[in-house]
């Protein structure tokens, strides 16, 4: 039987305490530490209206962190294809020795995924629905519990967005984020009040489940595609969907963490989508930019794009790397004629961005080239071994 609880619908009583409120309840120790506060604290902080607590004391809960299993993997750059087949055709379960990342990496890809919708709002205008599902049956699940809601916290509260309500069931562990826009309140703590007034507020916030833009490519072959990470964490593929897919262990991830970057690019990405210069775009999160291509392409346009520009600025001679780790960011399909108006918006705002390329009419899926002028570097890295993370 699946036992639930909601966390904003409790009635003004007090009830007895249950597994499921141990675990966000407790009183945890994890590698031997006391942790300073619970799960339910963290939440507390960055929830509009927090619960009442259950009658009755936590249990203390006892656990350690679970390290990256040893491994070896031989990333091949002519296996792109298949990788990208491979991450397409994956159940997706969270990864519990990056659980703190992988949390960050949904909570941005949550607040990407309205950033397309129609409507007028910012991202201070902005909740979060989160949803927990976890078991304390094996070692180092609590423990990966407890990173997971206080990555979640820590990266919420830097963004300046709140937790409508979050959830918590019995199941196998996982976590998801919806984004909706924040309700009116009559009063505002005046420690909030830097995010909840103009210009980080729009007056009369409103969003649609109706896009503003296409989720897939138009054929128009002049037309450029451009990538814009939302965060400036290096491109590493533990944890990823990728390192589940082909049974690799890579010990490090992305590290989802820079939240003024994030604020940055969201606002200036968010406004050329409401202006309507943005013609087609998709989030880059899950399975990495390889995935925010085939999800772009899926419509019957294919797309022809070098990720070059992208290996040379970070310094990563890797391109699987770049490929299909999961730094949250976007992909824009914009007109040839509104290049220089976005180039010149996104530098004012100090947002990198990255020209991949172009739309590909009367192809299917995506090729990769290098850049005219410049060695192939997917031909050149051909047999290399993925490096250790």
């Amino acid at each position: 039987m699946n036992i639930s609880i909601n966390f904003t619908t409790f009635e003004n009583e007090c009830y007895a305490m249950t597994e499921l409120d141990n675990i966000l309840y407790g009183q945890y120790i994890i590698d031997g530490v006391q942790m300073p506060l619970s799960p339910a604290r963290m939440l507390r902080e960055c929830t509009l209206a927090p619960p009442l607590e259950p009658d009755g004391a936590p249990e203390t809960v006892a656990d350690e962190h679970l390290d990256p299993a040893p491994g070896s993997y031989q990333f091949r750059e002519n296996e792109v294809e298949n990788y990208a087949n491979a991450v397409a055709a994956l159940k997706r379960s969270l990864p519990l020795p990056f659980a703190a990342p992988y949390t960050a990496g949904k909570v941005a890809q949550a607040l990407i995924d309205a950033i397309w919708m129609s409507g007028h709002f910012r991202l201070g205008d902005l909740t979060l629905k989160a949803d927990w599902r976890w078991n304390g049956k094996a070692i180092g699940n609590l423990a990966a519990f407890y990173s997971s809601v206080e990555s979640a916290c820590s990266y919420i509260d830097a963004l300046g967005v709140k937790i409508s309500h979050y959830s918590l069931v019995k199941g196998a562990p996982g976590v998801c984020f919806k984004a909706s826009t924040i309700a009116e309140e009559d009063e505002v703590d005046e420690e909030e009040s830097l995010f909840r007034e103009l210009p980080y507020r729009t007056a009369n916030p409103r969003i649609s489940r109706r896009r503003k833009c296409s989720g897939t490519l138009l054929p128009e072959p002049t037309d450029w595609l451009l990538f814009i990470p939302f965060d400036t964490c290096d491109f590493r593929l533990g944890g990823s969907a990728l390192a589940e897919a082909v049974g690799a262990c890579p010990s490090t991830s992305a590290d989802v963490s820079d939240a003024d970057y994030f604020i940055d690019c969201y606002e200036v990405v968010r406004e050329l989508v409401e202006d309507g210069v943005v013609k087609a775009g998709t989030t880059v999160c899950d399975g990495g930019l390889m995935a925010a291509m085939k999800a772009l392409t899926a419509g019957g346009t294919g797309a022809r794009i070098s990720i070059d520009d992208v290996s040379k600025a970070y310094g990563e001679p890797l391109p699987v790397r770049i490929l299909f780790a999961e730094v949250p960011g976007v992909v824009l399909q914009i007109a040839d004629i509104d290049y220089d108006y976005v180039d010149a918006e996104l530098l004012l705002q100090d947002v990198a961005y990255y020209p991949l390329g172009h739309p590909q009419p009367g192809t299917a899926g995506v090729q990769l080239s290098p850049k005219a002028g410049i060695p192939g570097i997917l031909e050149s890295l051909l047999n290399t071994l993925e490096g250790e993370d």
